[in-house]
């Protein structure tokens, strides 16, 4: 049975003045052959508050008015494609050209009105929305559909996010013949 110990202030602890370990025992702050490991210190850069503009009482002063966040972050699934009902389809057409179903375009009006009915129950009048869509051709087509029941003075805007796609394995293999 292997044997934990947790140093919270490692340099008042000396190797002389600790438990005997076991084999199998690991201690924290020491390296495999039982020597104190040295301590690194790195120091933050002079300019680390640049890419934390929000968080420099110089650059954020009360004058200044930070984007909206969001109220709620909303995840949709693109609805029912040709590869959903045949798999073979697949073998014929690239992941990224499958087409919705007519199915799956009903399937995405309907999520566009349960999404604007959740929204509007929360009763706020000034709300929006904005969409992040991945290239596929098909969630492309869910969100034209999901975006029907809204009306143009609802929509923020909508912008093609290409690492918002499902994993991409054809890169990852090689066939030689």
């Amino acid at each position: 049975m292997a044997t934990f110990y947790l140093a919270f202030n490692p340099s008042s602890l000396s190797v002389s003045n600790q438990k005997r370990l076991s084999r199998n025992s690991i201690q924290c702050c020491q390296d495999t052959s039982g020597q104190p490991r040295p301590r690194v210190t790195r120091e933050p850069p002079d300019d680390w508050l640049a890419s934390f503009p929000e968080k420099n009482p110089i650059i954020s002063s009360s004058t200044t008015v930070l984007p909206p966040r969001p109220r709620r972050i909303i995840l949709v699934r693109h609805g029912e494609s040709e590869g959903n009902v045949d798999e073979t389809v697949y073998t014929r057409v690239a992941d990224p050209k499958i087409k919705l179903t007519e199915k799956g375009m009903a399937q995405s009006e309907e999520c566009g009105k349960n999404i604007r009915e959740m929204i509007e129950s929360d009763y706020v009048d000034d709300w929006k929305v904005y969409f992040y869509v991945s290239p596929y051709r098909r969630t492309l087509e869910t969100l034209r559909c999901l975006a029907r029941p809204f009306t143009r003075q609802r929509i923020a805007g909508w912008r093609e996010e290409p690492r918002l796609r499902e994993q991409d394995f054809e890169s990852k293999y090689c066939f030689i013949s």
